[in-house]
Order: structure tokens, then C-alpha cells, then sequence
């Protein structure tokens, strides 16, 4: 089970860090200049902030390093 984690990781390494650097973006974003009324979605609530900015940029990672991956898969 722990080498099939860890196998997991070392493939999907590059979107897990594109997710986390997302999550820590979209905290920051919430934080700095979330507001609590109307009906801006992304500044209402904290979870929808970290949600958006982990999909946003793990796409974004993944979109960019594609190449790279499938020739990790390819080993």
C-alpha cells in the first residue's frame, strides 16, 4: 500500500505542487481581500478560495509540464 503512495506521488509530483501552491493562493487571496457580503464567489468563503486556486493551478502546472509527464509514464 505504501509503494503504491508513494508511486502516486512520484508520478503526480508536479500537480500536487501546482495544487498546494493553489491552496496557499487562494488562502492569501481570501485573506487579503475576501469580503463577506454580495456576490463575489470567490471572496465569500475561505474553502471556495483554496478550491478554485488548487484546480486553477494544478490545470495550470499540468497544462504546462504535459510533455514531461507522459514521459515519466512512458518509464
Amino acid at each position: 500500500m505504501i509503494k503504491i503512495i508513494i508511486q502516486f506521488i512520484r508520478i503526480n509530483v508536479l500537480p500536487l505542487i501546482g495544487v498546494s501552491i493553489g491552496i496557499i493562493l487562494g488562502y492569501l487571496h481570501w485573506f487579503l481581500w475576501g469580503c463577506y457580503w454580495g456576490t463575489y464567489p470567490l471572496s465569500s468563503e475561505c474553502w471556495v478560495n483554496c478550491t478554485y486556486g488548487a484546480l486553477f493551478f494544478g490545470y495550470i502546472i499540468l497544462a504546462i509540464f504535459k510533455k514531461d509527464q507522459t514521459d515519466i509514464n512512458k518509464q
